[in-house]
This record gives C-alpha cells, sequence and structure tokens, in this order.
C-alpha cells in the first residue's frame, strides 16, 4: 500500500521524500564502490600469486614431469644412455642439460669400428641444452616464436650439439621448441631452416611430437626435405625422408599402433666406383592388441639401382603375424633387451630360448603374403604361410615344434634365373628335380603337416624323433 503526502510516498507506515531518497542511492554507490575496490584487489591478489607465487611451485613440477619423460624415454630406447648433466631450477626458469649416449646400443662396436675408434673409446653422444620457463603463464616468451598462450607447466627451448670423443662440443642447427601441459602432457617441434655448414649441407627440417603422460601414448610426424654430406670423394645424398607414428602403449609394456617411413632417394657415391642409390622406399607397418593377443602387419616396396653384377633390384614384400601371445611376447621383449648388447649370438640364442618357446608354444599365424623380387631378368615371387598350434609349454621344445606346425608355400622363378643359378651354384642345381615347369617359369609348391611334406604333390616324410 502507497499513500502520497505532498510530495512524499509512505510505503507500509515509513515516509520517504525526494531527499531521503538520494540519501540512500548515495549510499548504495559507496557500498558498492567498496565492493568493486575489493574485488579489484582480490583479483590483483589472484594475479600476483599467478604471476610471482605460482611459476616456483610450477617450477617444481616441471622438473618432475621433465624426469617422468626422461624415465619414459630410457624405458622406450633400451638402447640409449640418457643422462641428466646439470638442473638449476629457478622461480620463473630453469636449464638444463642433458646428455643421450649410445654406450649400450646393440651396435655399439659397429659403430667404433666404422668410426675407427678402439672398444675403450667413447662413442660420440647427443647434448640437450634447455632454458625452461615456468608456467602457468609463460609471460616471458609470449611474444617469442612457436610459444602458446595455452596454460602448462611450462614453455621449453633447447638447443642440440654433439659431444665429440675427445669432449668437444660441436653444435647441430635446428631449435626445439616444446610445451608441458598442466598434467605432464608433452608437445615438441624441430625446427631447422636451410644451410650449411662444413662437409653437410641440408634442406628444411621439421619433426613433430606429442606424448600423453598419463597412458604413454604418442605420435610424431617429420620430414627432412634433403641432406647431403661430402668428404673428399665420398658423397653421401638424401632427398625427402618423411616419417609418422601414432602408437599406444598396451597392456603388455610395449607399443602398438601405425608407422610410417617414406624415402625418395639415398645415394652413397665412393671414389671412382658408380654410385648406389636406394629409393624410393615406402615402410607401413600397423599393430594391435584384442582378446590378449597380438597382431601385427608390415609393408616394404624398395628400389636399389646398380647393384654390381646385378643391376636394379625391386623388392616388395608384406608380412604379418597373427594371434601373438601378448604376456609371452612381453617376456621375450623384456629378454631380448637384456641380450642385445651381447658380443656372444649363441649365448644370446640361449638365453631367450626359453621365452621364444613359450612365444611359439602358445601359437601364431607367420604369414609372408608377399615376397617379391624383381630382378632385370624377371621377378621372383613367393608366398609362405606357417602356422604354430597351440600347445602345451610345459613340455615343448624344439622336436615338439614340428609336430605342433602347419605350412604352405608357393614360389615362381623365372626361367632365366633358375638356369643361370643351376650354373653356377651345384646346390641350386639339386632343386632342380622339385620345380615344375610352367611356360617360362619354375613353380614350387609346398605343404607340411606333422611329418609330411609335400612339394608339388609329391609326399616326401621326415622322420621325427
Amino acid at each position: 500500500m502507497v499513500v502520497t503526502v505532498g510530495g512524499e510516498f509512505q510505503r507500509y507506515g515509513r515516509v520517504f521524500s525526494p531527499h531521503s531518497a538520494s540519501i540512500h542511492a548515495s549510499e548504495l554507490f559507496t557500498t558498492l564502490g567498496v565492493i568493486v575496490k575489493k574485488g579489484i584487489i582480490a583479483l590483483l591478489v589472484v594475479l600476483a600469486l599467478i604471476v610471482l607465487v605460482s611459476p616456483g611451485i610450477v617450477g617444481m613440477l616441471a622438473e618432475k614431469s621433465v624426469d617422468e619423460q626422461i624415465e619414459w624415454a630410457r624405458l622406450e630406447n633400451q638402447d640409449l644412455v640418457i643422462t641428466t648433466e646439470q638442473f638449476d631450477r629457478g622461480w620463473f626458469s630453469s636449464a638444463g642439460r642433458h646428455r643421450i649416449g649410445l654406450e649400450n646400443a646393440a651396435n655399439a662396436p659397429g659403430l667404433r669400428e666404422l668410426l675407427g675408434l678402439s672398444g675403450s673409446d667413447s662413442l660420440p653422444a647427443l647434448i640437450i641444452d634447455t632454458k625452461l620457463n615456468h608456467g602457468p603463464i609463460d609471460l616471458s616468451s609470449l611474444a617469442g616464436e612457436n610459444t602458446s598462450f595455452v596454460p602448462g607447466l611450462g614453455n621449453a627451448v633447447s638447443t642440440l650439439s654433439v659431444e665429440m670423443t675427445d669432449g668437444e662440443l660441436i653444435g647441430l642447427p635446428g631449435t626445439v621448441y616444446s610445451s608441458l601441459g598442466l598434467t605432464g602432457d608433452l608437445q615438441s617441434k624441430f625446427r631447422a631452416r636451410a644451410g650449411t655448414h662444413d662437409k653437410v649441407t641440408w634442406g628444411d627440417i621439421n619433426i613433430d611430437f606429442a606424448s600423453i603422460a598419463s597412458n604413454g601414448d604418442y605420435a610424431y610426424d617429420g620430414l627432412i626435405e634433403s641432406m647431403q654430406i661430402a668428404e673428399q670423394d665420398n658423397v653421401v645424398d638424401l632427398a625427402n625422408l618423411s616419417f609418422s607414428g601414432d602408437l599406444t602403449m598396451s597392456e603388455f609394456a610395449f607399443a602398438v599402433g601405425d608407422m610410417h617411413i617414406a624415402l625418395d632417394g639415398l645415394s652413397v657415391a665412393s671414389g671412382s666406383r658408380s654410385p648406389t642409390s636406394i629409393g624410393p622406399l615406402v615402410f607401413d607397418t600397423t599393430s594391435s592388441v584384442s582378446g590378449g593377443r597380438v597382431d601385427s602387419s608390415s609393408e616394404l616396396r624398395l628400389k636399389i639401382d646398380e647393384i654390381p653384377n646385378v643391376g636394379q633390384i625391386e623388392l616388395d614384400t608384406k608380412v604379418s603375424v597373427v594371434g601373438l601371445d601378448g604376456a609371452a611376447l612381453k617376456q621375450l621383449v623384456q629378454a631380448l633387451q637384456n641380450v642385445q648388447t651381447s658380443a656372444d649370438p649363441y649365448a644370446a640364442m640361449s638365453a631367450i630360448e626359453t621365452e621364444l618357446l613359450d612365444v611359439l608354444a602358445a601359437g601364431a599365424d607367420l604369414r609372408i603374403e608377399r615376397l617379391d623380387v624383381a630382378l632385370p631378368q624377371g621377378t621372383i615371387k613367393s608366398a609362405v604361410n606357417i602356422k604354430f598350434l597351440e600347445s602345451d609349454n610345459a613340455d615343448f621344445g624344439w622336436s615338439s615344434l614340428l609336430l605342433a606346425l602347419e605350412a604352405d608355400a608357393r614360389f615362381e622363378i623365372p626361367e632365366m634365373i633358375a638356369n643361370m643359378a643351376m650354373m653356377m651354384s651345384p646346390q641350386a642345381g639339386a632343386v632342380e628335380g622339385f620345380l615344375r615347369k610352367n611356360g617360362d617359369v619354375y613353380e614350387l609348391e609346398a605343404a607340411y603337416k606333422k611329418g609330411l611334406l609335400t612339394v608339388n604333390g609329391v609326399p616326401l616324410p621326415i622322420p621325427i624323433q
């Protein structure tokens, strides 16, 4: 109820005038002003915490994340020795140096021999120097190239160099730009512009890498446009090397997924000898895990020019493995990693024998779906399927493997190649009786099951003890 009284109004028994209303409005604005000021102060405090305090806290998290990424790299690359030589953590930024060595590589002796080093000499190593600007907002690098506004643990810029056997550091071209997400995810980009230095000339190089810390998934994509290494009469030329992969960590602690490699050409020339050229080359592989079993398939297409006394060769192959037991394969992979530096191949084979037999006893199919070799005289074609039946591995051995194996194979050999092989090698002539002539090619079809080998329809029992 509102009652008007001489310019005033009364509401619920209380009299209000225009003057009193203006007083109340003034109080209201004053109150609002205080609230706004307090809000601004609170906002400034929050911003100060983000800008001044949080980088130090996030720096500790970033250091932990870097350690986790290094440990992951160690586990994924047993050939590499990855060490942290230095890590100085500041409040707003940190600086570190990491070393990647090849001392544990399976081919370390061969690398030493190639470089003319003795067995006691250290191999060259890759040195990575990194400056890490702490997040969650990297104000110091927002204006820089290849930076991000996305909040995270920090942004890093890394440079590369090679540590020679005498300790000298030789800088490499290119820069690595990395971003660490709040959850530890990593995104890295390597960028190198075309250039030349001493005996090496290269085109643009672009490589992207991303990993997810929570599950170990990672992906990469790269392109090296060109590279030439020339020393006196020795010249190595590479053209358009591209590679990519999208991999996820399986329940058996090894990665599965898709990988791709393509190369337009690789030429090696030495002295007055004709250069050897490889390419184009395309390699694709895919793998997956389902129901505890691992499937994998790979295809390779390769061309090699001017092999002495042979000429040009083209290779086209597809190989698949279906139904490998994941748990047994995991044990075999670990055993292979443990013996990969062994200089004695027989000792290495003995060390993994149990794990290899466990894989075969669990059953699997090996399919060489296509293995074609094109020569100037024609194309040799072959296909082989081998099936290992699942067996009780309690007493499974090499002798019982023949009973647990079924196989079939088909070969086509051009007549000209077969005749040349028979003239050049008595051993090759010994198989002439197993070949069947069909036009201008020789054919061989074989099948094996439980000790009985059949070649072109002729049974050949194999004694099994």
